[in-house]
């Protein structure tokens, strides 16, 4: 009968702690059970500890009604970050890592400053190629920082062998983790934890998830109202001017403008980034098409001659040296300012313009954002816009001996002809 009641699911058979390595068994062995063969790296087995348990009750008895709000507010966010974390072949339940990070909530930040719904910092965002600057964090877009996350974790995952050592070094920091397995000789988070041998936090924050995902597993049970297809909202991105205020947006398609941030949680201004010639902004869904139309019919008055792509009131845009921009032996408190419209003739040693240089200044011309490619070179740019690589300097404030990254953003100002030749070359 005991046997029976084993195998009908009444916990698990083993648990680590009961078997000792032995390498001549042909058996797995992991922090949750013992299997006969490898666990899966999308499996995610919820271990049998007191620890969890304790989480479990404290979540559902005397933090119900916070622990409902973030549950409601995950809807929000559940489906497409599911997606993110089902397609790099990790469990879809580790989402669920953002509701004890953050709750959910892509403005939190923490006192070590790490930002939005998965508490990321900026070594880390660095580390995974999410941008910041003073238009956008993108620590605070769900999406990216998701992937980012996923990634993290799916690494941190191949370094220790397991989800709870996983979680650990997600907390705590992947070196924090390793210091106590190689110094104590231990193997599992639960025995570092028992012997207190991570922070504090850390010992609570594991089982913490794993109580989480618990409860979300059977929420009916715990007392909790939770169903993972309900209010999740109708969403589409599409591209946009940069410099495009989202106030405008709204009147364009009848969206409150709070309703527009909230889905652009990682836009640090009311508008989009006027770096960039094309932004993708989240949209209600079935709102896309209308904003196009809108902004055809209607394109931004300060900038008529650019078809509305850079509204005026936010140029010249100043962009600090961050690593999608950086060039070469420029400082990173160095800012460059590109001011689309306004030409930058080359002075003389004299301090004077020569009458070459006026006469150019005076012809009509046009700006544009170029954005560097492969292969290219300040000297093969400016033969592309026939402009002299003084010239090209002068617009950009750099060396003629730097080097160029791709990826780089240029301002080309020239004659609107000169613009319009290479642009179709390019193209």
């Amino acid at each position: 009968m005991g046997t029976l009641i084993l195998f009908a699911g009444f916990g698990p058979f083993f648990t680590y702690e009961d078997i000792s390595a032995d390498p001549g068994l042909c058996f797995w062995h992991c922090e949750e059970t013992c299997t006969d063969r490898a666990p899966l790296k999308c499996e995610l087995s919820i271990p049998d500890h007191p620890a969890v348990d304790i989480w479990a009750a404290r979540f559902s008895e005397t933090s119900h009604c916070s622990f409902q709000a973030q549950l409601d507010r995950s809807h929000f966010y559940a489906e497409s970050v599911r997606e993110v974390f089902i397609s790099k072949g990790l469990p879809k339940d580790l989402i669920y890592v953002a509701l004890i990070e953050s709750g959910f909530c892509p403005e939190a930040r923490s006192h070590a400053n790490a930002v939005g719904i998965w508490q990321i910092v900026m070594k880390t965002a660095n580390r995974f190629g999410l941008a910041e600057d003073k238009w956008v964090d993108e620590r605070r877009n769900p999406t990216k920082a998701a992937r980012a996350a996923a990634n993290y974790l799916s690494l941190l995952y191949n370094k220790f062998g397991s989800w709870s050592l996983a979680l650990a070094a997600y907390n705590a920091g992947e070196t924090c983790v390793q210091n106590a397995l190689d110094k104590s000789g231990l193997k599992t988070f639960w025995d570092l934890m028992e012997r207190s041998l991570l922070p504090s936090e850390t010992c609570d924050y594991v089982p913490k998830v794993f109580a989480a995902i618990k409860i979300i597993r059977d929420p009916e049970f715990y007392g909790f109202h939770f169903e993972e297809e309900e209010f999740i909202p109708k969403q589409e991105t599409v591209s946009v001017p940069g410099g495009l205020k989202l106030s405008r947006v709204g009147k364009l398609i009848g969206v409150p403008q709070k309703i527009l941030q909230k889905f652009n949680p990682e836009l640090c201004q009311s508008a989009t980034p006027p770096g960039c010639s094309l932004y993708k902004l989240c949209l209600p869904a079935g709102r896309g098409e209308d904003l196009v139309e809108a902004l055809a019919k209607h394109p931004q008055p300060e900038d008529k001659g650019r078809g509305g792509l850079v509204s005026r009131s936010f140029v010249p845009a100043s962009h600090k040296t961050k690593a999608w921009l950086s060039l070469r032996r420029l400082g990173t408190a160095m800012t460059l300012k590109f001011t689309p419209g306004e030409s930058y003739p080359v002075i003389s040693k004299a301090g004077r313009n020569s009458e070459k240089e006026r006469a150019a200044a005076d012809s009509p011309q046009k700006s544009l954002h170029y954005v560097v490619r492969r292969g290219d070179t300040l000297s093969s740019i400016a033969c592309r816009f026939h402009i002299s690589i003084k010239t090209l300097c002068a617009q950009n404030k750099v060396n003629p001996n730097q080097k160029l990254a791709a990826g780089n953003a240029l301002v080309i100002s020239s004659r609107s002809e000169t613009i319009l030749s290479a642009k179709k070359k390019i193209n």
